[in-house]
């Protein structure tokens, strides 16, 4: 009886060590998103219309169904362990309607686990809620893209985890809220394209974590202050075009080590790029352009060997461009039209094998019309050398730029020389081509050349004499739309 009864009493025991090795198995499946939280995101699809058709995005909220796991729907990720949502990415989602405090996102704390709101490249419209402050762990918070209006509400300066804020290309206006200092975990600040006003907080020198900051595209004033290369030293990018600023460039932006891309482009700078920014060695992208400056050409920029943009049009530069330009030897793109430049082409400058956009326009440069050893720089895509002073016949170099897809030589004075248009007939993937005001005696005769030009999209040769026996062969090129 002994035996019988111990045997009994290990049943349980076995049956206990049974379901546990069942849970074991079992949990991977058993653990799904909470249902408040899937009941919370539920009534989010409801509150929003999707827009039809959907044409640049993608409806991502047609998985969302009541009777499955949330954490396996589309733009929902949920915490591993514990299975709370923690990011809810609706971008490009092609959604249209107003976010109030009523909207279960939030006016319910459910998803109080959210690190990353994605709500970027959709058609929201009204104010941004001040109830979104209330959502503490959010390390990623974008809604860019979108049509939000009024300020930007201070309550999100309680956002004390954040790293990202995405705010740009929406309707924004006023100030900046001094609250947004309170966010010394912030790396990502994107505030561009929109309304703002006034100054730039001083507040904003506590986020001394920033690596990434625009202010493009609204109505700054004052100017930009200094303590900008003192706070921010780990700065990659700065962008502050398209403002109202005004005054001189600060040199302290030359202690920013680390920056990458400088954006100053489009305000009201006067005198000259600060001596300091030949410190700036890390520097890819430097855009001061339709601004005030003024001087001869900035030498200390020659320095800057990664610089692959260098954009300097429309400001009051005078002077020669430096024989040595190709020091930059990694310079894709090189803009310094609408200044006062004299002298000749750098020949060296078209030795840079990385050289695709070269935009020389509108300026004052003269002589004959050299291009060194043009081959050593295949890539040239865009060459733009018009409305200059310069004489003699087009180089015959140009025919190697395979390449070339935009070139324009409008205003070159050939002193009466003849003009073969042939030359360009082994620009294969030429799309612009702009000869106006040649100065030649040579009738230009569409009937022999533009047959050859078959990308060709735009052709002017206003100014000159052009003859053909069959103008519909004016149209011969099919992709031809303005002559």
């Amino acid at each position: 009886m002994i035996g019988f009864w111990n045997s009994i009493s290990l049943i349980p025991i076995s049956l206990s060590f049974l379901f546990l090795f069942q849970d074991l198995f079992a949990a991977p499946t058993r653990h799904l998103c909470h249902p408040e939280q899937r009941d919370a995101i539920l009534e989010i699809k409801n509150e929003f219309k999707i827009q039809n058709p959907c044409i640049d995005g993608l409806p991502k909220t047609v998985s969302w169904v009541y009777n499955s796991d949330c954490c396996s729907w589309d733009s929902i990720r949920c915490d591993a362990n514990f299975r709370d949502v923690i990011m809810l990415n609706l971008s490009d989602s092609c959604l249209h309607g107003q976010l109030n405090s009523k909207i279960s996102i939030f006016r319910l704390q459910n998803l109080r686990f959210l690190t990353t709101l994605d709500l970027s490249n959709n058609d929201f419209i009204g104010k941004i809620p001040s109830s979104l402050g209330n959502f503490y762990m959010l390390t990623t918070l974008d809604l860019s893209r979108n049509h939000f209006s009024g300020e930007i509400p201070s309550s999100l300066g309680n956002l004390s985890k954040l790293a990202t804020l995405e705010l740009s290309s929406n309707h924004f206006g006023g100030e900046i809220p001094a609250s947004l200092g309170n966010l010394s975990k912030l790396t990502t600040l994107h505030l561009s394209h929109n309304n703002f006003t006034g100054r730039i907080p001083s507040s904003l020198g506590n986020l001394l974590n920033l690596t990434n900051l625009s202010l493009c595209a609204n109505n700054f004033i004052g100017e930009i202050p200094s303590s900008f290369g003192i706070f921010f030293s780990h700065l990659t990018s700065l962008s502050l075009c398209e403002n109202n600023f005004g005054g001189e460039i600060p040199t302290s932006l030359g202690s920013l080590s680390h920056l990458t891309v400088l954006d100053l482009s489009q305000k009201n700078f006067v005198g000259e790029i600060p001596f300091s920014f030949g410190s700036l060695k890390t520097l890819t992208s430097l855009s001061v352009e339709n601004n005030k400056l003024s001087g001869n050409f900035p030498l200390m920029l020659l320095n800057l060997r990664k610089l692959t943009e260098l954009s300097l049009y429309g400001n009051k530069y005078v002077g020669k461009l430096p024989l040595n330009i190709s020091l930059l030897s990694n310079l894709e793109f090189f803009y310094v039209s609408g200044n006062a430049f004299t002298g000749t082409t750098p020949s060296s400058l078209f030795s840079i094998p990385s050289l695709a956009y070269v935009d020389l326009s509108n300026n004052q440069l003269n002589g004959t019309l050299e291009l060194g050893n043009i081959s050593l720089s295949p890539k040239i895509e865009d060459l733009r050398l018009g409305n200059n002073n310069f004489m003699g016949s087009i180089p015959r170099s140009i025919s190697k730029l395979s390449n070339l897809e935009r070139l324009d030589l409008s205003h070159l004075n050939t002193q009466g020389c003849s003009v073969d248009l042939s030359i360009f007939s082994h620009l294969k993937s030429l799309k612009r081509l702009y000869l106006s005001h040649l100065n030649t005696t040579t009738t230009l005769d569409l009937n022999a050349n533009l047959p050859f030009l078959k990308s060709l999209d735009t052709l002017d040769i206003s100014g000159n004499l052009v003859s053909s026996e069959n103008t519909s062969l004016v149209s011969d090129p099919p992709l031809l739309s303005e002559l």
